[in-house]
């Protein structure tokens, strides 16, 4: 258990971040867990050759098995993107099997917290800038390592 539990009532606002070079190419995804408006954990992985949008979703897989230690109550996702959001908030269609998968995922993992809500926003937002950055750090470092 993590020492810095959310009280029962609280929400735990989660901001994530996916990141590919080339489409596919090397990928990597971020989260950032905030509190009163404090950054209270993060998580940030290199997943290798990876589409953009699978980067996102597995931005948000991530996060929801991570926040397992911080809370279990109410939690707020906030991603810039908008596919990965729609389609989990079931507003779009998914055309992708390997798409559908993932969000058959973040489904399965929400069901572990009393309510999970999902919010699109806007790259210009403070905590996905620095999942960003997050995502392009690790890329900059252990994508260069390897040939796509």
């Amino acid at each position: 258990m993590s020492k810095y539990l959310i009280k029962k009532g609280e929400i735990l606002k989660i901001y994530t971040d996916g990141a590919a070079r080339g489409n596919p190419g090397p990928a990597a995804c971020a989260f950032l867990f905030v509190h009163n408006n404090t950054i209270i954990h993060h998580g940030v992985s290199f997943i290798g050759k990876a589409t953009n949008n699978q980067a996102e979703y597995q931005a948000i897989i991530n996060a929801l098995k991570a926040a397992e230690s911080f809370h279990k109550g109410h939690l707020q996702i906030f991603s810039d993107s908008n596919l990965a959001i729609q389609q989990i908030n079931k507003k779009w269609k998914i055309n992708y099997p390997h798409l559908s998968k993932l969000c058959s995922k973040v489904y399965q993992l929400s069901e572990k917290y009393e309510k999970v809500e999902f919010f699109h926003i806007g790259r210009n937002n403070q905590f996905i800038q620095k999942c960003d950055k997050l995502c392009n750090d690790i890329i900059d470092t252990k994508g260069a390592i390897k040939n796509f």
